[in-house]
């Protein structure tokens, strides 16, 4: 080979080496190295916003905006150029707005309800001002113009509060609902001696226990007849000695003129006269047990300390044995006779004139006793005084006059 053609061959290697290196120098970096940007158009991401949407229709719009952003972050690139971050964010900005203005199911209708009630609110309110308005605008009638502004109507009353009324509306007794008075006189009548004037006529009263009464006796100047005659006939009619002429005397649902003298003095009445009213000879406690026994009654604990227990419920202060009730003070005596009449467990007790012959202390001793029978017994007693006197009548809690 001519050295011509060895230069020629040396200068055509030498360009085949500088055009492997050069290509060489051209071919891609290897896989590990390779670097890239991705570019998102907004159609694409606007395709991807209306997909997320799709798969959270069901949840409230918070969960499909926190969706969103989870699949934009895990696609996003980290070595993300600023023109894709800037496009990222429009993108995100246009997809927040999209989702912001189509609301999902359940939060229209919670918008349509509240508007509702908004609406019907408004119209309520209108409607109570026109209402105010209209009262205030109306001109009032001559009739209310002169209405006494000091009375108050009477609010309506329903059955149950008139049944009410009747039953606690207390007549002069109070009484609540009794069937039967304790003791009553009903239209009674007592004729005179032969064919004078009735000595009691169509006499008529009621009376309960847990209260006092009194009934006032006068004079009659027409028919000449005195209070003591009146008072006598009245005793004897109530306490069954004398029948009426006409009506009756009435224990509860018992007439008296039908009962038993034994029944009748030993277990329903309790009568202290002006008269016989004690043994004087005996003690106060064997003046209790005298009528102890002829009541007939049983009791349940021995009777000398029932009589005992008796007398000090009346007040009485003196020895209880030893001494004849005769020899006591007569405010003592009255004392005496009281728990006499309540030693049969009576509930009615009927006095003539107790006070009658006391001075004003002992008048009151005696009525201080009684109002305890009648207020504060146990059982509670049904108390009547006869009486001529006025001052005494009105110190009872009812009074009758004849």
């Amino acid at each position: 080979m001519s050295e011509k053609n060895i230069k020629d061959q040396e200068n055509l290697d030498a360009k085949s080496e500088e055009l492997d290196a050069k290509g060489k120098a051209e071919e891609p970096a290897p896989a590990d190295s390779i670097q890239f940007s991705v570019m998102f158009d907004d159609d694409d991401e606007a395709d991807a916003t209306e997909d997320t949407e799709a798969a959270g229709a069901a949840d409230s719009i918070y969960s499909s905006l926190a969706a969103a952003e989870a699949s934009v972050a895990a696609d996003a690139p980290e070595d993300e150029t600023d023109t894709g971050s800037d496009e990222q964010d429009s993108s995100e900005t246009a997809a927040d707005a999209e989702a912001e203005s189509e609301p999902s199911e359940a939060e229209a209708d919670a918008l349509a309800s509240a508007d509702t009630s908004a609406a019907a609110t408004a119209r309520n309110a209108e409607r109570v001002n026109e209402t105010l308005n209209l009262a205030k605008s109306e001109p009032k009638d001559d009739l209310s113009a002169h209405e006494d502004k000091s009375r108050k109507a009477e609010p309506a009353m329903t059955l149950a509060s008139r049944i009410d009324r009747v039953l606690v509306g207390g007549g002069a007794d109070d009484v609540l609902l009794k069937t039967y008075p304790t003791f009553a006189l009903n239209k009674v009548t007592l004729a005179g001696a032969k064919g004078k004037v009735n000595v009691l006529d169509g006499v008529e009263f009621a009376c309960y226990a847990g209260h006092s009464y009194a009934v006032l006796i006068s004079d009659d100047a027409d028919s000449e007849l005195t209070a003591d005659v009146k008072r006598r006939a009245l005793m004897g009619v109530m306490t069954g000695l004398v029948q009426p002429t006409s009506g009756a005397v009435m224990n509860k649902s018992a007439n008296i003129a039908e009962l038993e003298p034994v029944e009748l003095r030993g277990h329903r009445l309790g009568i202290v006269p002006q008269l016989h009213a004690l043994q004087p000879y005996l003690d106060a406690e064997h003046n209790v047990l005298y009528a102890m026994e002829a009541s007939n009654r049983n009791f349940l604990k021995p009777k000398p300390v029932i009589a005992r227990e008796l007398l000090a419920k009346v007040g009485f202060s003196e020895a209880t044995t030893g001494v004849a009730v005769g020899k006591l003070p007569e405010v003592q005596q009255r004392l005496v006779a009281i728990a006499r009449a309540i030693s049969t467990e009576a509930e009615v007790l009927i006095l003539d004139e107790p006070t009658r012959g006391l001075n004003d202390d002992d008048t009151v001793t005696v009525f201080a006793a009684l109002a305890k029978l009648a207020h504060s017994g146990d059982p509670k007693h049904c108390v009547i005084v006869l009486t001529a006197s006025r001052e005494i009548a009105e110190a009872a809690d009812t009074l009758f006059e004849i």
